[in-house]
């Protein structure tokens, strides 16, 4: 089944008392009170057709009533709230319209907000720091969307799965599992450059890279991580050539089934990290439980 981000932001411009019921009672919910008939001046719709909208609205009713009808893993985010809820929807559920009051501005009276809900299934509540795998890699814009980056930790936390594959790590994460990978001596002894310490933030603060450090023997080190399969043409691969002809060691982390050095670049599989790291060796395991322990509490 599919996992899906939903955002309750100020963009729904209900009032705080009907987001803290949607939050209390586990709702994940849309507000599009404008549709095609023109009487928004008299009440929010009701419809829900996704025919009956235009633009956003209409395809993000779609995907809701999607959701609905084949069931799937949701992290909600709410305003004003730290964390979220992650639950499931069971397939064939209802969309049910949800009455609160649309938040007021000056001394204008309270007027109905009717928005699309549905109710979460095995619905739990997580605080900032059990969410921060999840709230750091979410969606930058949008209301409601497919969330595929997030690979199985949703899904995994839901059903309470305890056993940890490389899906279960979000990209973020991947990239953090890489770097700390190339500080041990297994790296260096697997024809990695052995990182002796970072020059930058890790991840979404570069634009070329996800990590940039120094080696053993004092030598730059620039690195990409990605889940996707090995593209020798792909961009993200040629990015790193600027960086070959500036001198500095290049890694490329990503899906691939052997190692091996392609256009001067060292082409490295994720799943072998994950092997040789977070299975065999202490250090490894100690970092892969800590850094998802949280989340599992």
């Amino acid at each position: 089944m599919k996992t899906y981000f939903i955002r309750h932001s100020s963009a729904l411009a209900i009032s705080k008392d009907t987001m803290n019921r949607l939050f209390q009672e586990d709702r994940i919910a849309i507000h599009y009170p404008v549709d095609n008939s023109g009487d928004f001046e008299l009440f929010d719709s009701e419809s829900l057709e996704p025919g009956d909208y235009s633009g956003s609205a209409k395809s993000n009713l779609q995907r809701f009533k999607g959701l609905a009808r084949k069931g799937g893993y949701v992290f909600a985010a709410y305003r004003g709230k730290p964390g979220g809820i992650i639950g499931f929807v069971e397939p064939g559920s209802e969309i049910e319209l949800f009455r609160g009051e649309w938040r007021q501005k000056g001394d204008s009276a309270a007027r109905e907000a009717v928005l699309k809900s549905i109710e979460l299934k095995k619905a739990r509540k997580l605080n900032a720091g059990q969410a921060i795998s999840l709230t750091a890699v979410q969606p930058r814009q949008g209301t409601f969307c497919q969330w595929h980056k997030v690979g199985s930790r949703v899904v995994d936390l839901v059903e309470g799965n305890t056993t940890m594959s490389l899906d279960s790590l979000t990209p973020d994460l991947q990239e953090v599992m890489c770097m700390e990978y190339m500080r041990t001596q297994k790296a260096a002894e697997n024809d990695l450059p052995q990182l002796e310490y970072t020059l930058m933030p890790v991840g979404r603060t570069m634009k070329d890279i996800d990590i940039l450090g120094v080696d053993k023997h004092g030598q730059k080190v620039s690195v990409q991580v990605t889940y996707g399969r090995f593209d020798k043409a792909g961009k993200k691969f040629k990015k790193l050539d600027q960086y070959l002809k500036s001198g500095h060691k290049t890694v490329y982390f990503c899906d691939h089934n052997k190692i091996e050095t392609i256009n001067g670049h060292l082409v490295y599989p994720l799943e072998h990290v994950f092997k040789e790291f977070c299975k065999k060796t202490q250090i490894g395991h100690g970092w892969l439980h800590d850094a998802t322990r949280l989340l599992s509490e």
